[in-house]
């Protein structure tokens, strides 16, 4: 019986040392399983700029400003000429010359009118089948801006034959207009003189068709 108890301490003897080295064991395990679970995290965060865009302002094609633009200068009317020959006249011995001959009242002051072009006349085309010369004393009114109106006739060489082709071409004459204290008035009852006659090479240079001096 004795032998049996001795048996039975040594036995649990074993049993309680082998739990304490288990026991031991399993705790320091368990510590180093908290010691790494343990491990701090970078909490370190990228902070990301932020981007702002200006603002502009949209201009309109509309709303910008045009530069002005200038005005052409009044287009310079060329002379108008009957240049087809009559069928039945010798183109070589008769050729319209239209002369101006304007009524001279002194030399001319400081802004008065002077004219800057007169546009030759057509030459009435049975008046140069006929060989008719003569010439049309015309009156008009020197408009603030240089142009001409209300033109009528005086008196003509001979009467009837050249005075709608001088009245028409005394309405596209140009002068300076005159100037009053800063400021352009018309002129009225201006007078110029307008000759028709045929070219000719026996003709003196000054000739002037007879009833036109």
């Amino acid at each position: 019986m004795g032998f049996l108890a001795e048996q039975n301490l040594k036995m649990l003897g074993s049993t309680l040392a082998a739990s304490f080295v288990l026991t031991i064991s399993i705790f320091f395990i368990m510590q180093w399983l908290i010691d790494v679970g343990d491990v701090e995290l970078d909490n370190t965060s990228i902070k990301i700029a932020d981007v702002t865009m200006p603002e502009r302002e949209l201009e309109l094609l509309m709303d910008m400003e045009r530069p002005q633009e200038e005005e052409p200068p009044p287009e310079t009317m060329p002379p108008e000429f009957d240049m087809t020959p009559p069928a039945e006249v010798d183109s070589s011995a008769a050729r319209p010359n239209l002369g101006f001959k304007g009524k001279k009242a002194g030399v001319f002051a400081d802004g008065s009118y002077v004219p800057i072009f007169q546009v030759p006349p057509v030459y009435p085309r049975r008046a140069l089948e006929r060989g008719i010369e003569g010439c049309v004393m015309l009156k008009f009114t020197v408009t603030k801006v240089g142009s001409t109106r209300d033109p009528s006739v005086e008196w003509a060489v001979p009467p009837g034959i050249f005075d709608r082709a001088a009245m028409r071409s005394a309405l596209k004459y140009k002068y300076k207009p005159q100037i009053r204290d800063g400021e352009a008035i018309e002129v009225p009852n201006v007078r110029t003189v307008v000759i028709f006659k045929i070219e000719d090479a026996n003709k003196p240079a000054d000739y002037v068709p007879e009833g036109c001096d």
